[in-house]
C-alpha cells in the first residue's frame, strides 16, 4: 500500500505478486459486469418495456388475437381465455434488499479499480473524466430502480445509467490491466539507458 502512496508510482513497477493477484480482481471485475448485463437482458428484454413491467409493474399492450380460422371450442368464461400475463411491480421490500446490497458493494468496487486507474500513465484529464463518469454511472443506476416504481416514463433512464456503468466500469477495469503488464515505450526506453 506504501507503493501507492508514494509520488510517482505506477503499475507496471509492482511486484508480479501484487500483478497478478490485481489482474484477477480486475477480470473477475469484468466477469460481474459482463454477468450483470446478461442478467438485465434476460430479466427486462429488449427495449424499455422490461424495465417498466420489473420495476413499475407496468403491462405490455396485449397483442392483438391472430384469426385462426380452425374448429372453436366452446370454453366456459375465463377457462382459456387469452389473457394478458399478470404483472406485478416489484415489491418495495425486495428493491430496498436490492438497493442495500448494491449500495455497499458497487462503490467499493468503484473505489478500488478507481485507485487502480489513477495509477495508470495516462492523462490527468481522462482521469478525471472517467473516475467522475463511474462515479455518476453508479450513483445514476443506484438510484433510477427507485425512479422507474414511481414514474415509468423514466425506464430509457435505467437502460442508458447501465450503458454507462458498462462503459466507465470496462474502461476503469481493463486500463490498469494494460498498464501493469505494459510498461510505457519512454519507460522502457529509459530503462534501456541505464
Amino acid at each position: 500500500m506504501r507503493q501507492f502512496g508514494s509520488s510517482g508510482f505506477r503499475l507496471w513497477n509492482l511486484g508480479v505478486e501484487a500483478k497478478v493477484l490485481y489482474t484477477a480482481f480486475c477480470l473477475l471485475t469484468l466477469l460481474g459486469i459482463a454477468s450483470s448485463a446478461l442478467f438485465y437482458a434476460d430479466l427486462v428484454g429488449a427495449g424499455t418495456g422490461g424495465i417498466k413491467r420489473y420495476y413499475a409493474g407496468v403491462a405490455a399492450p396485449a397483442a392483438p388475437e391472430a384469426p385462426t380460422g380452425g374448429p372453436t371450442i366452446e370454453l366456459p368464461a375465463g377457462e382459456g381465455a387469452a389473457r394478458a400475463p399478470l404483472v406485478v411491480a416489484i415489491s418495495y421490500r425486495k428493491l430496498l434488499e436490492v438497493t442495500h446490497f448494491h449500495l455497499f458493494t458497487m462503490p467499493v468496487v468503484l473505489l478500488i479499480v478507481g485507485h487502480l486507474f489513477l495509477a495508470t500513465g495516462i492523462s490527468d484529464a481522462l482521469k478525471r473524466g472517467f473516475i467522475f463518469g463511474g462515479a455518476a454511472s453508479v450513483a445514476l443506476h443506484l438510484a433510477t430502480p427507485w425512479l422507474v416504481r414511481s414514474f415509468s416514463s423514466l425506464a430509457w433512464l435505467h437502460a442508458v445509467s447501465g450503458l454507462a456503468l458498462t462503459v466507465t466500469m470496462t474502461v476503469l477495469t481493463v486500463g490498469p490491466v494494460v498498464s501493469m503488464w505494459r510498461r510505457p515505450a519512454r519507460e522502457r526506453a529509459a530503462a534501456g539507458r541505464t
